[in-house]
Order: structure tokens, then sequence, then C-alpha cells
């Protein structure tokens, strides 16, 4: 099993990998310095000037895969249920009802600015600890930057 005791990786700029679905690119972390790239087209991943960058099929580089629309999903939920009953938990719980929750969700959020603070604490802690178990997970031994 490799051993990636010598990366540091900037948990904040992980997250932004683990949340990313554009269809056209995907993250890399480099494997030598840590360091998560969002490759462009022409981008050479091993910089010897050839025609086509090949970020995936590199040694060097690991693909991040965005996390499930359903782990989001699910930290939606868990918020939610630590609410108190009232009419936020009650319109936050229809928000997830409807067709696009995650819209829904940020919009009814609008509704309740005193919890909308709340929320991205909330949110930011359980990525921070999304991203701690992906490093472990794909990443033994490297350290995770907070």
């Amino acid at each position: 099993m490799d051993t990636y005791k010598h990366l540091r990786v900037n948990a904040e700029d992980l997250i932004v990998a683990l949340e990313w679905h554009m269809e056209d690119a995907s993250w890399v972390v480099d494997l030598e310095s840590g360091e998560l790239i969002l490759p462009d087209d022409e981008a050479d991943p091993d910089e010897d000037d050839s025609e086509e960058a090949d970020w995936e099929d590199s040694d060097r580089y690991m693909v991040v895969s965005p996390m499930e629309s359903y782990e989001g999903f699910e930290i939606m939920e868990n918020f939610v249920a630590e609410l108190p009953e009232g009419e936020a938990c009650r319109a936050l719980e229809r928000a997830l009802r409807l067709p696009k929750p995650f819209r829904s969700f940020k919009d009814t959020l609008l509704d309740f600015l005193d919890l909308r603070e709340r929320w991205f604490r909330f949110h930011h802690e359980r990525m921070l600890e999304y991203a701690q178990n992906w490093v472990d997970t794909h990443l033994p031994g490297a350290n995770i930057l907070i």
C-alpha cells in the first residue's frame, strides 16, 4: 500500500474539489506536492510540451471524484434533524421533498437568516469530516491542513 506521509493537503481546496459537479472537469491531487489542481484541457500534467494532457493516466496525479449527491442531501437532512420543532424545521423538511431539494433548501434558508449562518457552520464541519475521511481512505498517511 502506498503511503503519503509527505503530503499536506489543504482542506478548503479539497472541499471545493469534493463538491465540484461539473461534467467537463475533475480536480486532481498532485501526489508529489499535495496541491489540488483543476486542470484545463490544454495543460500537460507532466509539463513535457506534448499535444494532449491526460491527467487521469499520469502516476503523479489522482483524480478527486466528487461526493455523491445523496451524501450532500444527507448533510442537509442531518441539519434539519437537529433543529427544534417549529416553522423553520417544517419549511426545511418541506424543501427537501421538493423536486430540486438543494435549490429549495438554499432558497428556504433565505427566509430564516438566523439559521443560514448556523447551516454554513454545520455544512463546513461536516465537509471537513468528509475531507478527512477522503484523505484517510485515498491518501493514507497524508496530513490535511485545516
